[in-house]
């Protein structure tokens, strides 16, 4: 897994997620991408839409869950049982070293392949730490039949008074702020989270207060470091 996905990971998703359940979507490039969390039902994302604005290099479903380290229960003596695991954790008395907390990201990347990886992670008043990934199985079909989509050209995009199309910075600039819109809103009207992010020097003017005042709130803009 590309240690820039890693650290993306850690620093946007998993301290968001800590105190909820659900999963989160995450579109992602080098210099920009967005993140969608969610409960329960997808039908109000518009993930194909999104994929084919902001052509993505990494397209990640993300859970959190909790995976056992012991082959048996220690409390029943059996197999663990579908959701015994979180259970344990949560106990009083629960001893070290028999079940972890792990985020499980389905992830398909535009050069490097696809495939489901299991970081297990601790978090701390300090920040999370994770250990190293491992590949647990194929991902998912829905995360890969999403990085199967055509991406739009942003050199074809029309301007709004139709006088032609927008150069392709402009495109692409407008694909972004469109999809950071669109998947948001949508998702915070239905109860939902996203926030959209970039890099520097994505970030720096005057993306960063085109972003902002583009009419698109409520998109919270995260900057991270290349």
């Amino acid at each position: 897994m590309d240690s820039w996905f890693e650290t993306f990971c850690q620093e946007l998703v998993i301290r968001r997620a800590l105190e909820r359940t659900g999963q989160a979507l995450v579109l992602a490039r080098e210099d920009f991408g967005i993140v969608l969390q969610v409960a329960s039902d997808w039908s109000v994302v518009p993930a194909p839409a999104l994929v084919e604005g902001l052509g993505p290099r990494w397209i990640g479903l993300v859970r959190t869950a909790v995976m056992p380290l012991l082959e048996t229960d220690p409390v029943t003596g059996a197999d663990w049982e579908p959701g015994a695991a979180a259970g344990y954790r949560d106990r009083p008395d629960a001893a070290e070293g028999v079940v972890t907390d792990v985020l499980v990201v389905d992830l398909t990347d535009a050069a490097r392949g696809s495939g489901q990886w299991v970081l297990p992670y601790a978090a701390t008043e300090s920040g999370v730490s994770f250990a190293e990934p491992v590949r647990a199985g194929e991902c998912a079909d829905a995360v890969l039949a999403l990085g199967e989509l055509d991406p739009r050209d942003p050199g074809r995009i029309p301007a709004a008074d139709g006088g032609g199309p927008l150069s392709r910075a402009q495109g692409r600039l407008t694909l972004d702020l469109g999809g950071a819109h669109l998947g948001v809103r949508r998702l915070r009207d239905a109860g939902g989270d996203g926030f959209a992010y970039a890099t520097e020097p994505y970030a720096t003017e005057p993306y960063a207060t085109t972003l902002r005042e583009a009419g698109i709130d409520p998109v919270e803009l995260v900057t991270l470091e290349a």
